[in-house]
C-alpha cells in the first residue's frame, strides 16, 4: 500500500486553511492582511524551481500553518499591529456578551480583563440570502499563560498574574457574569514588551520569520505584564444567585459539576481558578506559600469555597506577609533538567534579563530527547 502524502508536505492546504484562504478577500477589504500562505494562487517556496537557499521546507518562512482551526493570525494594515481573527457562530459564542464587556463604559473599569475586542466582520449571505450566523472577531494577538519556553522566572510575576486573574474574576462575578471555564488555556498575556522580537503564532517558539528563535525578558523588568481572559462560549448572566446544570471548562473533576443538579457557577469559576494555582504550585519551586489559597478556592463543598472576592482579599492577605526579598525570589521549573536549563539562558549563563534561545528545530528536539 502506498504511504500517504502528508498535504503539507505537498504544498496543500488543509480543510481549516483552505476555508481561510477563501476569506482572504474579504478579510483584506477590511484591513487585515493574511500570511503569504494564505494569499490567492500561493505556491510553497520550497517546491519552487528557484529554490536554491532552503534545504528543506522546514527552513521555509510559509511552510507552518495555523495553531488553531478556528483562528488565524493576520497584520492589520493601518498601523502593522499583529492581530488574530477568530471564526465564531454569533449565538452560540456569546458574542453580544463580549461586546458588553468591551463597552466603553465597562471598559473604564481597570479590573476588567476580558480581552479586547477589536472588530467584528460579519462575511456577507450565501447565494441563496442564507447566513450560517459566523462572525469574525478580531483581537490582539496574546500568548499562552503558561509555556515552558518562556517561563516565570521570579515570585513576583506569579503574584501578579493571580492578582489580575483573580480580580477579573471577580469583576466578571460583580457583573452577574460567570464564565465556566477559567482555566489554564483561556488565559493569556500582552507578550508585547516581554518579547520585543513577536512571535509566530503559528509555532510560538518562533519569530514571525518562522525560523529565529524568540528573545524574551523578565516579566518583572519590563512595564507591567496585562493578563487577559479570552474564550466566552460558555460564559453567561446569572443574577439573583441562579444556579446552573451542565459540564463546563476544561477542568473536569469539578465535585459539583452535573447535567441534572443545580449548582453555583460563582463557585465554579473559583474552583477552576483554583486549580491553576495548583498547576502553578506544582510546575514552579517557591510557591509553598500560595497552598492555602488553593486549598480554600478547591474545598469539596461549594458552600465552603471563598467568593473571587474573597480569594482576591486572602491571597493580597498572604503576600502582604512577604518581604521585597521573598518576592524577588527567583524561581525554576520543579522538572527542570541541565539541558532545559542551558536551552532557557544565554550562552550557558544563568538567568539574564534578556536570553535568546539558540537552538535550531532539529538540535532542540535531540536534546529534548536526551534530557526530559
Amino acid at each position: 500500500m502506498a504511504k500517504k502524502k502528508d498535504p503539507i508536505a505537498e504544498g496543500l492546504h488543509t480543510s481549516a486553511e483552505a476555508y481561510w484562504a477563501a476569506q482572504q478577500s474579504l478579510l483584506a477589504d477590511h484591513g487585515y492582511q493574511l500570511r503569504p500562505r494564505y494569499h490567492p494562487n500561493w505556491k510553497p517556496s520550497w517546491k519552487g524551481p528557484w529554490n536554491f537557499i532552503f534545504k528543506d521546507m522546514h527552513e521555509c518562512p510559509d511552510w507552518i500553518g495555523l495553531y488553531n482551526r478556528k483562528v488565524i493570525d493576520a497584520v492589520r494594515v493601518e498601523d502593522g499591529g499583529r492581530v488574530v481573527i477568530k471564526r465564531v457562530t454569533l449565538e452560540l459564542d456569546n458574542v453580544p456578551l463580549l461586546q458588553h464587556l468591551n463597552s466603553p463604559e465597562m471598559r473604564k473599569d481597570p479590573r476588567n480583563n476580558a480581552v479586547p475586542l477589536l472588530d467584528v466582520i460579519i462575511p456577507p449571505t450565501s447565494n441563496e440570502g442564507k447566513s450560517d450566523h459566523t462572525v469574525f472577531l478580531v483581537m490582539p494577538m496574546l500568548f499562552p499563560l503558561m509555556s515552558w519556553h518562556l517561563p516565570f522566572r521570579h515570585v513576583k510575576e506569579i503574584v501578579d498574574v493571580f492578582e489580575q486573574v483573580i480580580q477579573g474574576v471577580a469583576f466578571l462575578h460583580e457583573h452577574n457574569i460567570a464564565h465556566r471555564d477559567a482555566c489554564n488555556l483561556n488565559f493569556m498575556m500582552d507578550p508585547t514588551d516581554v518579547i520585543p522580537s513577536s512571535f509566530h503564532h503559528g509555532d510560538n517558539y518562533y519569530q514571525p520569520d518562522g525560523k529565529t528563535r524568540i528573545e524574551f525578558k523578565d516579566r518583572c523588568s519590563v512595564s507591567r505584564v496585562k493578563y487577559y481572559i479570552i474564550d466566552f462560549e460558555f460564559a453567561n448572566y446569572f443574577p439573583n444567585n441562579k444556579l446552573c446544570v451542565g459540564l463546563y471548562g476544561q477542568q473536569k473533576d469539578v465535585p459539583e459539576m452535573s447535567r441534572t443538579v443545580p449548582y453555583d457557577p460563582f463557585k465554579l469559576d473559583v474552583f477552576q481558578v483554583g486549580k491553576l494555582i495548583e498547576k502553578f504550585i506544582k510546575k514552579y519551586e517557591g510557591l509553598d506559600f500560595l497552598q492555602p489559597l488553593f486549598e480554600a478556592m478547591t474545598r469539596q463543598d461549594p458552600k465552603t469555597r471563598p467568593t473571587a472576592a474573597e480569594a482576591l482579599d486572602q491571597l493580597r492577605q498572604t503576600v502582604s506577609s512577604l518581604t521585597d526579598s521573598d518576592m524577588s525570589s527567583e524561581i525554576w521549573m520543579k522538572d527542570m533538567t541541565p539541558g532545559l536549563h542551558r536551552l532557557q539562558t544565554l550562552n550557558g549563563t544563568p538567568r539574564p534579563s534578556s536570553r535568546r534561545l539558540l537552538f535550531d528545530g532539529s538540535k532542540c528536539r535531540q536534546l529534548l530527547s536526551q534530557i526530559v
